[in-house]
């Protein structure tokens, strides 16, 4: 009995276990990728003797993370999890820099984004609620920060729209008056 979705094939095998193969589905793919972005595509290699994984990107950047909950638990090297809040941190700052700095020309000074995450307890230990904390320095008025960051966090940055569908998603910002 062999379910098949998309280039994956799960199949129950007599035992009752679950197997997964790589298999070329020969029905046409209806979602197309929108016009004009490339594929993500990352390769990762699981380095035993250290305990890590390391993903590398298309233009050949390495991200190191810890592959055990030992390495993990030294703190010494962020987990899977971790780099995963950090492109949420990433994002948002690419974005404000996009948007405020060089589109509509504001003086940010500095830009500090938390991020406050609760998981499930149980697998898979999915974040129930993500808060973030935007810090922004600089002369930035208020009304302008609220629609600029509503913007891009509900509809701009594609990773806080996909935590956004996937968990409670709440945001807040601070403006701090530059001195300079």
């Amino acid at each position: 009995m062999a379910n098949s979705s998309g280039p994956n094939e799960y199949a129950r095998g007599w035992n009752g276990e679950v197997t997964m193969s790589s298999v070329k589905n020969s029905e046409p793919h209806t979602c197309a990728p929108p016009v004009g972005l490339p594929p993500m595509e990352i390769h990762a290699t699981w380095d035993k003797e250290a305990g890590t994984l390391v993903a590398t990107t298309r233009a050949n950047c390495n991200i190191a993370m810890a592959a055990t909950d030992e390495l993990m638990s030294t703190g010494k090297i962020p987990g899977p999890m971790d780099t995963f809040i950090s492109a949420l941190a990433g994002c948002l700052v690419h974005e404000i820099i996009d948007v405020m700095i060089n589109t509509d020309k504001i003086d940010v000074k500095d830009i500090n984004v938390s991020v406050h995450g609760v998981r499930r307890p149980t697998p898979p230990t999915l974040f129930d609620t993500l808060h973030v904390t935007l810090t922004l320095t600089g002369k930035i008025d208020n009304d302008y920060a609220e629609k600029v960051i509503r913007d891009i966090m509900t509809r701009k940055c594609p990773v806080a729209a996909t935590f956004g569908r996937a968990s409670y998603l709440t945001w807040e910002h601070i403006i701090l008056t530059s001195r300079i």
